[in-house]
């Protein structure tokens, strides 16, 4: 699991923030940690999270009334958001496709403040698909054996460190 921590200071006007692209190798799940926005000057009302994998847009609306009966207080501690906030942690998982060795996506985040103004930050992602090499990690040779009359052809048994698996490899000299 990755962690991309976003941070903006206050908001005043409409905002575009272009943040710089991050690579990933296989199926990532990756923690969007959005703490780090400030909301001294201005609450965020709603934020609408487009994860840009095609996945369903997630829609999330600050509450009315903080029921400090079912929320926890921390974030209020920690970052002085009082009453709550919608600006927490999000988790996503994504998969690269399986036709291409790169993917490349934006997530985006868009936030509107109790003032009429936006911030809507673009977060690059290039999610690389594993190889044959990833996937296998370290190898070990488990055993060996020669074949033919002339013992220039061997067949070797490699054990991947990483999944126990064995790999059978015929080896010609």
């Amino acid at each position: 699991m990755s962690n991309i921590y976003i941070n903006l200071s206050a908001t005043t006007a409409n905002t575009d923030v272009l943040k710089d692209e991050i690579t990933f190798k296989s199926d990532p799940t990756i923690t969007f940690v959005l703490t780090g926005i400030d909301e001294a000057a201005n609450q965020a009302l709603t934020l609408d999270i487009n994860w840009g994998d095609g996945s369903d847009v997630s829609f999330n609306q600050k509450d009315l009334v903080f029921n400090y009966k079912k929320e926890s207080i921390f974030n209020e501690m920690l970052y002085g958001k009082l009453g709550g906030t919608i600006l927490d942690t999000y988790e996503h998982t994504f998969t690269p496709s399986t036709s291409s060795f790169a993917t490349s996506l934006t997530a985006q985040f868009l936030i509107h403040y109790n003032n009429g103004f936006y911030a809507n930050i673009f977060q690059p992602i290039k999610l690389v698909r594993e190889s044959y090499y990833d996937n296998i990690k370290k190898l070990g040779i488990q055993s060996t054996q020669m074949t033919g009359t002339s013992g220039s052809n061997t067949v070797a048994n490699l054990e991947s460190k990483f999944d126990k698996r064995t790999y059978v490899t015929y080896l010609n000299n």
